[in-house]
């Protein structure tokens, strides 16, 4: 595995700390599980975006939970 270098603000860089201490888990797994977490959620942005283009411009609708529950009735 290659090692990566970065320069936090130190704010972020406490919360991290923090984070560290109350999870008992690594910086560096802690990271990992974040930059995951929002390449997935950038992955799917683009797909959507895609799907966009693809049905010619025509924009999908996109519910809220609340709207969402209430149309299937629960």
């Amino acid at each position: 595995m290659k090692g990566l270098k970065i320069d936090l603000p130190k704010n972020l860089e406490e919360r991290l700390n923090y984070l560290e201490e109350i999870s008992k888990q690594s910086k560096e797994f802690i990271v990992q599980e974040a930059l995951i977490q929002y390449i997935e959620d950038m992955e799917d942005i683009q797909k959507h975006s895609v799907l966009e283009v693809l049905e010619k411009g025509k924009p999908r609708k996109i519910y809220t939970t609340e709207e969402l529950t209430q149309k299937l009735g629960f």
